[in-house]
């Protein structure tokens, strides 16, 4: 039996051996360059200021506009497509509208507007139609605003309508096909922009692209080809990640089998590179298999962590939505009172009363009401959602936290905004919910499986076990050499195994 636990470690870590060395070496990557990713803050920061006078009309739009398109190698073709649509919006004043979203496109106000029963509409409000499709004017302003937010320099350079590459595989199927950008600036700036909204989706430079290709790529098996058929990916990780275990827990068992003492402490009987995989391997293996346990956790497998969703919870928060003559009103409500230096006005229903949250260029937010006068949030408002966030009869209560928490905290990739109104309840299944200060938008909601995710992968997989072990110094003292030992012992174990099948 023992013999033959041998041969099997040995012959699945050729087969995966390799993969899990590039595991532990993109991790180091990944610790230093994160995978793109334009926040909304930063999407924000490249819109142009809402131009009033040209807004705002519900009214049948001029007629359809029409253009030729060329495609490239490997893309979409754009071929003659619809801009704008001489039809009315067509939405009944009692309809209830989800979300909305008023910001510039090009020249033009639009309106963005999710439907509780019927889908989504862009609509130019300049002249009441609905925009089918985003051309490449107003997609190459929207590309160029963004680069200027950046301090990016040069002019926008139309590569064709793709459905997806390697920076945008993840995105929404309705943002779909997808304007790529590149500009020729010395960082190699490339911007996406959805067809269908107009809203700026991606913004990659060189080095991110570069970097990525050695660190979250291979480390999250993140090719195109693959990571766009999500089950499939899924189920790659799952099993990738079930046989490291498997190699890893083996591999610590034997190692532990084959030590002999000697004058009274324990040794190993190998020399040369046998015995540089195997003493580091009783060091290190125990960190490989909880760096690989971790990960398989990262993709919740067979349900082992699963949460609640935050569906129920946002409805209870926002109460029951306002209707499309509710946001009308407000829209031109706003020609009248909304700031000069607006960007983006979203909404922000609470309570079951409709509010909207403007944003300035800068990062300045404040809530107003359906009339477009200023409403900050509340205590009271705060403290009824509490209230209705609460289960079983359970209490609540509600406070701002101006610092970080063990369940609320900035990574490298995604900073925690502070200050946050946190609600705790309690009852047999107590419940964490983070709330945006200014809108009162439910951000995150921790749970028992929550929990169990945020200790066994978060935790685990990166050692962020409190804010010190998230420090540069701890990453560069302890970490870094930590991977790298286990790289070593991933990397000899392949060569060993190579080695010995071929002789």
């Amino acid at each position: 039996m023992f013999r033959a636990l041998i041969l099997i470690h040995r012959y699945v870590g050729i087969a995966v051996g390799l993969l899990m060395a590039v595991w532990c070496l993109s991790g180091v990557v990944m610790m230093y360059v994160p995978y793109p990713r334009l926040s909304e803050e930063q999407r924000v920061g490249g819109l142009a200021q809402i131009d009033w006078r040209a807004c705002c009309s519900f009214e049948v739009g001029a007629a359809a506009e029409g253009r030729d398109g060329v495609g490239r190698s490997g893309a979409v073709d754009a071929s003659p497509a619809v801009h704008a649509s001489a039809r009315e919006p067509a939405i009944a004043d009692d309809a209830r509208v989800s979300s909305f979203q008023l910001e510039m496109l090009g020249a033009r106000p639009v309106l963005r507007v999710a439907l509780a029963e019927s889908g989504r509409r862009v609509i130019d409000l300049r002249s009441g139609s609905v925009i089918e499709s985003v051309g490449d004017d107003d997609a190459s302003s929207a590309a160029l605003r963004m680069a200027r937010s950046m301090t990016v320099s040069g002019e926008p350079r139309a590569a064709g309508l793709i459905m997806r590459d390697q920076w945008t595989v993840a995105y929404n199927r309705g943002e779909r096909p997808i304007h790529e950008f590149d500009f020729d600036d010395p960082a190699r700036t490339v911007v996406y922009v959805s067809s269908t909204s107009g809203k700026v989706l991606q913004a990659t430079q060189s080095s991110q692209r570069f970097w990525n290709w050695l660190g979250s790529v291979p480390h999250w098996l993140y090719p195109t080809a693959l990571r766009q058929h999500t089950a499939v990916w899924a189920q790659v990780v799952i099993w990738a990640s079930v046989v490291g275990v498997f190699l890893t827990a083996t591999g610590l068992y034997l190692g532990i089998m084959e030590l002999r003492r000697r004058n009274g402490r324990l040794t190993s009987p190998h020399r040369g590179i046998m015995y540089w995989h195997h003493v580091p391997g009783l060091i290190f293996g125990v960190l490989v298999l909880t760096w690989t346990l971790s990960g398989l956790f990262s993709m919740n497998p067979w349900g082992m962590m699963e949460t609640e969703g935050v569906g129920d919870d946002m409805e209870l928060l926002v109460g029951e939505p306002p209707t499309w003559g509710q946001v009308r009103g407000m829209v031109l409500s706003l020609t009248v009172r909304a700031p000069a230096d607006v960007v983006s006005v979203a909404s922000a229903p609470f309570g079951g009363k409709l509010f909207a949250v403007v944003s300035s260029a800068s990062g300045k937010r404040a809530r107003i009401d359906s009339s477009g006068e200023p409403s900050p949030l509340a205590d009271e408002e705060v403290s009824q959602a509490a209230a209705r966030l609460a289960r079983d009869g359970s209490t609540a209560s509600a406070s701002i936290l101006v610092s970080e928490d063990a369940y609320y905290y900035s990574t490298r990739s995604s900073p925690a905004s502070l200050p946050v109104i946190r609600v705790l309840t309690g009852g047999t299944r107590p419940l964490r919910f983070y709330l945006d200060p200014v809108s009162g938008r439910l951000i995150n909601k921790i749970d028992s499986g929550g929990k169990s995710f945020r200790w066994w992968h978060s935790a685990l997989h990166t050692f962020d076990f409190a804010a010190i072990t998230r420090s540069e110094w701890f990453r560069n003292g302890l970490m870094l050499p930590l991977l790298l030992g286990a790289a070593l012992v991933s990397a000899t174990g392949v060569w060993l195994g190579i080695r010995r099948l071929t002789r």
